[in-house]
């Protein structure tokens, strides 16, 4: 993870726009309206509720009956999400970081948007996986909207190939970057793993891991997200 670039990109005067621009916008208000439904059939009274890259506390805000927590790299984005999250204990560190008083504690443990893409490396998706695992209660359950390859790249990308050669040859995932319309602001080499690669990543730590298919953003939408929802953990 290369941390002063995302401490550059996500300063201050980007954090007040965010919220505008990937969760209220027309293009992204029905992902998040869909998001917040299945957060609130999930989270019950007594839940403890981990959101990692947590931004500006969107998502935390709308339950505060909930015990809460949020992590987060970008002290902008924290100084926003404590605005208007009394009493959540907001954590200014990596999600890639080892945190053992966590392992076991959360009800669900959440990772929205495409937060894990913003990684150096496949080793590094590999290690956030195991961290957001580590973190879900034996009883809990881990969420994550995913950030398809071939939603962004627009081609039916497969995950397995056929090869001349004995064995198998797989494509992993993609590495993508999104420049916003200024050009001032670039998301730069994301990481986006195939779904199948996701899938296979939390299968090793959960027994359950399903898919969970958004309507579409706008009528007439054809490209549909989706988000891993894992359950059962393995002991």
């Amino acid at each position: 993870m290369n941390k002063d670039q995302l401490l550059r990109l996500y300063d201050r005067d980007y954090a007040a726009s965010y919220e505008e621009k990937f969760l209220t916008s027309e293009l992204a208000k029905a992902d998040a309206e869909h998001e917040l439904r299945l957060l609130a059939g999930w989270l019950t009274p007594g839940s403890r509720w981990l959101d990692v890259a947590c931004g500006t506390g969107f998502f935390l805000r709308h339950f505060p009956e909930i015990e809460r927590a949020g992590l987060d790299l970008s002290p902008a984005m924290l100084d926003l999400a404590r605005q208007t999250n009394s009493g959540v204990q907001f954590h200014n560190r990596s999600y890639l970081d080892h945190i053992p008083e966590w392992e076991n504690e959360w009800d669900l443990v959440s990772c929205m948007w495409y937060a894990y893409g913003l990684v150096s490396s496949m080793a590094e998706i590999d290690a956030l996986v195991a961290n957001l695992a580590a973190w879900t209660s034996p009883v809990g359950r881990c969420f994550v909207p995913l950030a398809d390859p071939r939603l962004i790249s627009g081609v039916d990308l497969p995950h397995t190939l056929e090869s001349p050669w004995p064995g198998e040859t797989s494509v992993a995932g993609i590495i993508w970057t999104y420049a916003e319309q200024e050009h001032d602001k670039v998301h730069r080499y994301q990481i986006a793993p195939h779904v199948e690669h996701m899938q296979a990543l939390f299968a090793r730590h959960f027994e359950t891991v399903e898919l969970e298919t958004y309507p579409p953003a706008l009528p007439g939408w054809a490209g549909r997200r989706r988000a891993l929802v894992a359950t059962r953990k393995r002991q």
